[in-house]
């Protein structure tokens, strides 16, 4: 018995209605793979410096060190002849034992290394993010090739890095630079995020009232959007003690850790003090940082939850009809297969099958729209990263669409009687 030619002979029937249940389950597919990886991308921002922000402290910009300029007298003999902000940091941290966790930037003194091809800095060397070891052992930023970079040189003496989109790199270049061989051993995709470094964009915000999130600092980046700034990545213990041709020069975004210090008028002499050599937004701490981020998360969640749990009982309600439907048209088709010999679980293929195939066009509907939403460039307008989560989820909500929409066919068709619905109809 050919089970799919007569699942098919009875979808082509009712050939309408069954186009608008595939279009319903596509679309919640493709809304709860929305959410899932609008999520995802925000978490994988969040993780690298989760650890951080749980820490009592601030957020110090020191931006205002990079043209030497600084009102406190303590720190003016480090910006004489140019801007020593590592020598600022160390100085820092002795005087007010604090930690600071920042990234560093490397630059070269010839062009060297990988090039930009992008259009507005293109020829220019790369911008480079040397990240602590922790931090970017949890960087989980999607690549489209090879893999996260070791926090130690590998076992050639090679300093491992990885690139974004936009340069003239290629997986497994070899470079000999001023500091050591660097080897690309991964390149992000297209639509990414940069690291922590000097960046910080509080567009649409209101000053003193609205809080910085993670979201502030760690910005987007994406090769079709944007006209330059590919960047490069690798761990600062990859790096020995700075040499000719190279320099190594602290970011100016810095995560300030107070470490046991809890005397609410030591903290707040403390901030004073940073507030006098950089900026650090009132009322804000790494606490406040940590709070908006995952309130920003959440959000997520409360905005399209009810959005999707709606699209859930609809769909499942529609399926749930639309079989029930079926088998109320089809019993007779059924009663005469039992009369001719087949078996009630022969009958039961048959509807599975039939609801099978739907939800399997649904998903190749929805992973085509996930598609196209990605080559148009909403994975970077929208924010998505996707990963086994969406698999996973997806996978689930497939099974139990189906479960649920057999139900009824199962209980029917056990039910059926061949020689009633003959005499019936």
């Amino acid at each position: 018995m050919n089970y799919f030619r007569i699942a098919i002979s009875f979808l082509r029937k009712r050939w309408l209605f069954t186009l608008i249940i595939i279009i319903e389950i596509a679309a919640l597919l493709v809304l709860t793979n929305v959410m899932i990886a609008t999520v995802h991308s925000k978490q994988m921002v969040y993780e690298p410096y989760k650890k951080i922000l749980s820490e009592n402290g601030v957020m110090l910009d020191v931006s205002n060190l990079d043209i030497m300029e600084c009102e406190n007298e303590d720190i003016k003999p480090f910006l004489e002849t140019w801007p020593d902000k590592k020598s600022v940091k160390g100085y820092l941290e002795k005087r007010l034992s604090v930690k600071i966790y920042c990234s560093d930037s490397l630059s070269f003194w010839d062009m060297t290394g990988p090039h930009s091809v992008m259009y507005k800095d293109r020829g220019n060397t790369l911008s480079y993010y040397l990240l602590d070891g922790d931090i970017l052992s949890k960087m989980s930023f999607p690549l489209s090739c090879g893999r996260w970079p070791s926090v130690e040189r590998n076992s050639d003496g090679e300093i491992e890095i990885i690139v974004s989109g936009g340069t003239d790199a290629q997986l497994d270049s070899v470079y000999d630079t001023p500091a050591g061989k660097m080897r690309v051993v991964g390149i992000l995709t297209d639509s990414t995020y940069k690291p922590i470094g000097s960046d910080v964009d509080r567009t649409g915000m209101e000053p003193g009232i609205d809080c910085d999130s993670i979201f502030n600092y760690c910005l987007p980046f994406d090769i079709n959007t944007n006209l330059g700034g590919p960047f490069a990545v690798a761990s600062k213990s990859a790096f020995g003690e700075e040499k000719d041709g190279y320099n190594i020069i602290p970011h100016s975004l810095w995560f300030v850790s107070y470490g046991d210090l809890s005397d609410d008028e030591a903290i707040a002499s403390v901030t004073a003090y940073l507030n006098t050599v950089g900026s650090v937004q009132y009322g804000q701490t790494l606490g406040t940082i940590a709070e908006e981020t995952e309130r920003q998360i959440n959000d997520i969640y409360y905005r399209m939850m009810p959005i999707i749990i709606t699209a859930a009982i609809m769909v499942l309600s529609g399926m749930i009809g639309s079989t029930a439907i079926m088998m109320l048209r089809q019993i007779k088709s059924f009663g005469i297969f039992l009369l001719c010999g087949c078996r009630k679980r022969d009958c039961l293929y048959i509807a599975s099958l039939e609801t099978g195939i739907i939800i399997s066009i649904a998903a190749i509907a929805a992973y085509a729209g996930l598609f196209i939403m990605k080559k148009l460039g909403y994975d970077y307008l929208i924010g998505l990263s996707f990963g086994a989560d969406n698999i996973i989820l997806s996978a689930i909500m497939i099974l139990m669409l189906f479960v649920l929409s057999m139900i009824m066919p199962l209980g029917m068709i056990r039910s059926v009687s061949p020689f009633s619905i003959i005499k019936e109809n």
